[in-house]
């Protein structure tokens, strides 16, 4: 049966906490010297995971694949190769349902744009006046990672 919002409904109490974001990349090195060099992120050495539980875990048959988290600006992020079986790479569009993107308050919005397009990352739009929500006033712009990876970046005042 079904709640409706007129019914009281008892929910056990639980502890959720956020934990990390990942993404898929088909080049784990270049997703590390991308987000460590451009955008300041920490990396944690890369380790590799094949054993059979991850099967199950991820739900890829055969699942072998390397891993890495970065830390920084306050988050955390896995990225994952996998080395068996490969998937396609896709791009989604920036309105595809399911698609996901890092949104990164920065400084001297112009300058980090560069630098991401000189580091093989790719314009998805321009710099904006934010004229509405919590950011009205700012200036921003959604970009790539080299992998495709959507970046909303989000200016600032420097201190």
């Amino acid at each position: 049966m079904t709640a409706t919002p007129q019914q009281d409904v008892t929910v056990t109490p639980r502890s959720i906490s956020f934990g990390h974001t990942g993404f898929i990349t088909p080049d784990i090195e270049r997703s590390v010297a991308f987000w460590t060099k451009v955008l300041g992120f920490r990396a944690d050495p890369i380790g590799e995971r094949s054993a059979p539980w991850l099967q199950s875990f991820i739900g890829v048959p055969g699942a072998h694949m390397r891993l890495v988290h970065l830390f920084g600006h306050g988050a955390h992020i896995e990225f994952i190769e996998f080395v068996s079986p490969q998937g396609e790479a896709i791009r989604p569009a920036a309105n595809q349902p399911g698609a996901a993107h890092i949104c990164l308050r920065v400084t001297r919005l112009a300058a980090l744009r560069q630098e991401i397009l000189d580091a093989g990352g790719a314009l998805q739009g321009e710099i904006s006046e934010i004229t509405e929500g919590i950011a009205k006033g700012l200036r921003g712009l959604f970009m790539r990672d080299p992998h495709g990876i959507l970046i909303e970046l989000v200016e600032v005042p420097e201190e």
